[in-house]
């Protein structure tokens, strides 16, 4: 495989695009396409060498018709889908009429929903069985990395794993005193839907914000968390079934938390469009449109942020507690991608996954998650691509309460 066609020029590009141009040696020619073929350009003029051809092309995926014309003409041997997640299902499609291996970071969200719909995506298996083709799912960090770190735990770590405490510190600062360094979008509909949870072998809602916790990270201290809705239990919650409760937890500044009650309170945050003179619009959509963007918040973000699994089982019949866990400079990542933390995390997921398709160790008819491969190449070669992670034994304890509050450390 030596052609890949990379659908989006988005943010997550600005780490994923870098990334294929130093590994050249297993993608010689790179198609990228968006709606801003201004951007494309951009990147090809900064990354095409003689050991890489890029080329560009104007591509809106909502337009099948000619976005096939043009994948028809590169004819590429696999696509990595960088468009929004409502669009997976349409990429899928795209891959299947001109005969291309597919990748992409996030599990398939219809618009205006707060959950993904992971069958959805599996519903195409047949059909890439069919035409001899491999889909690989939720290649990035939360799911992707997670789903591998968890299986190298169940494999390497414990006997038994019974209960997962996902921990995304969300530490750092920047310029906007109410904003996160993470997605405004992410961060509004994280809480202000219901929680998520796995529970005894099913998912259970809470309300938003009802459960908080407290929890003295590695390198970055004490931060109180909420429990939050996340596309990764879906992927988890089938894959550890001896898990009694897996649980997804985020750190939030206090500015932004009060920023968010009150949209809350006058409906901003709602996703059920209103009509605006004859023009229909979700509130939570046109805040994401008006509010400072993501790339005005990475270029100010400063310190390091770090996500981790805090695993309790046990191993040979004793009771044991750990934590899996990664932490990135911002401005590091920054000066070497102009990417957000979170970008490169998830960039670095796609671009190994996509090197053990070339390679034929994922080269698998149908569609799949990564947690039915082997999980030892693919957390090799994210070393390869610059993500470390550590193991703390004998971590701390999560202190989790009822309850809500606006603070943080």
């Amino acid at each position: 495989m030596q052609r890949v066609l990379v659908i989006g020029c988005g943010k997550l590009a600005r780490a994923v695009i870098p990334m294929l141009s130093k590994n050249s040696v297993y993608f010689r020619e790179v198609c990228l396409s968006g709606r801003s073929k201004t951007k494309c350009d951009e990147y090809k003029k900064k990354y095409s060498s003689d050991k890489q051809k890029i080329v560009t092309a104007f591509a809106d995926i909502r337009n099948m018709e000619k976005t096939l014309l043009m994948a028809k003409i590169y004819h590429p041997d696999l696509v990595i889908n960088l468009a929004p997640a409502s669009l997976n299902l349409q990429v899928m499609d795209l891959c299947l009429e001109m005969g291309a291996n597919y990748i992409d970071a996030s599990l398939y969200m219809p618009k205006g929903s707060s959950t993904c719909d992971i069958n959805a995506e599996y519903a195409y298996d047949q059909k890439f069985r069919e035409k001899e083709l491999t889909a690989i799912i939720g290649c990035g960090f939360n799911p992707g990395v997670i789903n591998a770190l968890a299986q190298y735990a169940a494999i390497k770590l414990m006997d038994d794993i019974q209960t997962v405490d996902i921990l995304d510190m969300n530490a750092g600062t920047n310029a906007h005193p109410y904003l996160m360094n993470t997605p405004m979008l992410q961060s509004l509909r994280q809480i202000s839907s219901d929680s998520r949870m796995w529970s005894n072998g099913q998912i259970v809602k809470v309300p938003p914000m009802s459960v908080q916790a407290k929890y003295n990270f590695p390198e970055i201290g004490k931060r109180n968390l909420y429990m939050v809705d996340h596309e990764v239990l879906d992927a988890l919650g089938g894959e550890l079934p001896e898990a009694t409760s897996i649980r997804y937890f985020s750190a939030f500044k206090r500015n932004f938390l009060s920023m968010v009650k009150i949209l809350r309170e006058v409906g901003m945050t709602s996703t059920t469009p209103v009509d605006i003179d004859g023009q229909r619009i979700a509130p939570l959509d046109f805040l994401s449109e008006v509010m400072p963007q993501q790339e005005d918040v990475v270029a100010t973000a400063r310190g390091k942020t770090g996500v981790g699994m805090l695993l309790r089982g046990s191993k040979e019949g004793v009771g044991k507690q750990c934590l899996i866990y990664t932490l990135v400079d911002h401005q590091e990542c920054f000066a070497q991608y102009g990417a957000s933390v979170t970008d490169f995390m998830a960039a670095s997921a796609l671009v190994a996954g996509a090197i053990l398709i070339f390679l034929g160790r994922w080269k698998q008819n149908g569609v799949h998650m990564i947690s039915e491969f082997d999980p030892f190449p693919f957390l090799k070669e994210l070393q390869n691509q610059g993500f470390t992670y550590k193991i703390l034994d004998n971590a701390p304890e999560l202190d989790v309460v009822s309850g809500s509050s606006d603070d943080e450390e």
